[in-house]
């Protein structure tokens, strides 16, 4: 499976349904867990499509879309130095799309001269916002009638120099090529086994069972990341390598790789996917949601010497992703 080119572009007029009706998804799949009906009906009032167009008139509102899909997976909007309106769709989350929207709001708002953000945080968004390096203020009841309420915080950001990271959306696809496969054999081995000492044909010594897929994503042509995984049975995927070349961390496609492999596997009756993670990529594997397995992890003394041990992890998935 190949995926579309994905880009973050500016909102145009030909866009307001869609994005309206995305965004209205999105509240009712996001929000009706932690908000009563009167709340939802509030966040859909302020996100209706004359307030789009409204905000489109006074600032910049941003989509993030497959370049030949006229589908929008994610939004966000800076109006002056504040923040609002950032949605990603409820079948696209956990890709990276979120934290891409936000880079590009933040590069917007330095090339202003903004030095600090604003913006409300709902209750399911906390913990997005807080990851991307928002504090937390003070907490805000809005009555909203019937006895009902919305409850929200308030947040902000002090703008840094290094918060103007080049933006990364990388495609991802399967290997098919031989350059592909001998630039991504290269990678695994720079990122993953070179630091320790091992030769660069390691992985040949690794075997390997079952039907094996591949998958990197490529940025200008060239390979910044892979997954190797491999279809245990019938119901189960283990993850064996993941690497992303270190100018590219920190930008999303650790998270875009697994979350294609997810997309990729669901094609097959599947229940589970395992891994085998060092405890330096632990804290990755759960914000993905996964879960420590139960088992006993290998050891390997070449990777105890420089303080590497290993932990069994697990995330439960259904064949409808």
């Amino acid at each position: 499976m190949e995926e579309d080119t994905i880009m973050i572009r500016a909102f145009a007029e030909t866009d307001l349904y869609t994005l309206h009706r995305m965004i209205s998804d999105t509240i009712d799949a996001s929000y009706s867990e932690v908000y009563p009906p009167r709340a939802m009906a509030f966040f859909k009032e302020h996100h209706s499509e004359k307030k789009i167009a409204e905000r489109s008139a006074v600032g910049e509102i941003l989509v993030l879309m497959p370049e030949r899909d006229g589908s929008i997976l994610a939004t966000g909007s800076l109006i002056g130095s504040e923040i609002i309106g950032v949605f990603v769709h409820p079948d696209h989350q956990r890709k990276g799309y979120g934290k891409a929207i936000m880079t590009k709001i933040e590069q917007i708002a330095m090339e202003k001269g903004i030095q600090k953000l604003g913006l409300s945080i709902s209750l399911p968004s906390r913990q997005f916002y807080e990851h991307l390096g928002y504090k937390v203020l003070d907490e805000r009841v809005l009555d909203v009638g019937g006895g009902e309420c919305l409850n929200f915080w308030s947040g902000e950001k002090e703008l840094e120099p290094r918060d103007t990271q080049k933006l990364t959306i990388a495609r991802v696809e399967i290997v098919k090529t031989a350059d592909d496969a001998a630039e991504f054999d290269e990678l695994l081995w720079r990122v993953l086994w070179k630091p320790f000492g091992l030769p660069d044909d390691i992985r040949s010594n690794f075997h390997i069972e079952g039907e094996k897929l591949e998958l990197v994503a490529k940025e200008t042509g060239h390979v910044v990341g892979g997954l190797v995984a491999v279809w245990a049975s019938e119901n189960e995927i283990e993850l064996r390598h993941l690497a992303v070349n270190p100018d590219y961390q920190k930008k999303g496609i650790g998270q875009s790789l697994v979350a294609n492999l997810f997309s990729v596997a669901s094609a097959k009756p599947f229940h589970r996917v395992h891994t085998i993670a060092r405890n330096t990529s632990v804290s990755f594997f759960r914000k993905l949601g996964f879960q420590t397995a139960s088992g006993t992890p290998p050891e390997h003394p070449v990777f105890m010497k420089h303080g590497i041990i290993f932990e069994l992890m697990e995330k439960i998935a259904s064949a409808d992703g």
